[in-house]
């Protein structure tokens, strides 16, 4: 028995079923792709199996992470992801599968590819937005309300803005690095809301995980 690492992408309408939903989207695959897996023991056996980071609903992602034990030692890793894909919705796609490198605790950030438009466009230009944007981020704190476990809370999530980088282009884009994982996790989310309070221009975000970090910067695996 071995411990498995599944990596898949998660777009287009797929980027709106819940983290529940995905679960349940997976375990349908695995049971259709006969995988031989490890099972929970007890009267009400079912597949068991975990997921790195939780998705936010609305995100699309291009390296999500699905663990779970296969038992035969000699199973061909590199013939999972097809079959897995024959099983799977179109949206979410498994490219790779290893065993596990490290551990979900070891996360410390993600990386995202947003882009912010105004809901109406003759609102602002994108040059403006994305302007208006840096100055937000310039700014030497960033006040946001963020729920905790005692309730909504005051934050400075300026100190948490681990990298930023604009991109070239007509439209306001940008890549943007936070903490995340399971000590703390900065959704892109409230950054972007407050910008659009602080601004008062309604904006809709899209929003992509493009990569997933242990410490040092090293592509989780």
């Amino acid at each position: 028995m071995k411990n498995v690492r599944v990596f898949y992408r998660k777009d287009g309408a797929c980027k709106y079923i819940s983290h529940l939903d995905t679960n349940r989207v997976m375990l349908r695959a695995i049971g259709k792709s006969r995988l031989n897996i490890w099972r929970t023991e007890g009267f009400n056996q079912h597949a068991y199996i975990t997921f790195a980071l939780p998705l936010s609903l609305g995100f699309a992602s291009e390296c999500e992470s699905m663990d779970f034990r296969i038992l035969d030692d000699d199973e061909d890793l590199s013939a999972i992801p097809e079959r897995m894909n024959a099983c799977l919705p179109e949206g979410i796609r498994v490219f790779r599968c290893a065993e596990a490198v490290h551990k979900p605790a070891d996360i410390e950030s993600a990386k995202y590819a947003v882009q912010i438009e105004p809901m109406n466009e003759n609102e602002i230009s994108f040059s403006e937005l994305s302007e208006k944007w840096r100055d937000f981020l310039s700014l030497p704190e960033i006040i946001v309300q963020k729920k905790t476990k005692k309730g909504m809370k005051d934050v400075d999530v300026k100190p948490y803005v681990l990298a930023f980088e604009m991109k070239e282009g007509e439209k306001a884009a940008f890549d943007l690095t936070l903490p995340a994982g399971s000590t703390l996790n900065i959704n892109p989310n409230l950054l972007i809301d407050a910008f659009a309070q602080s601004v008062g221009i309604e904006l809709y975000a899209d929003i992509t995980r493009v990569g997933i970090y242990i410490k040092g910067g090293e592509d989780f695996a």
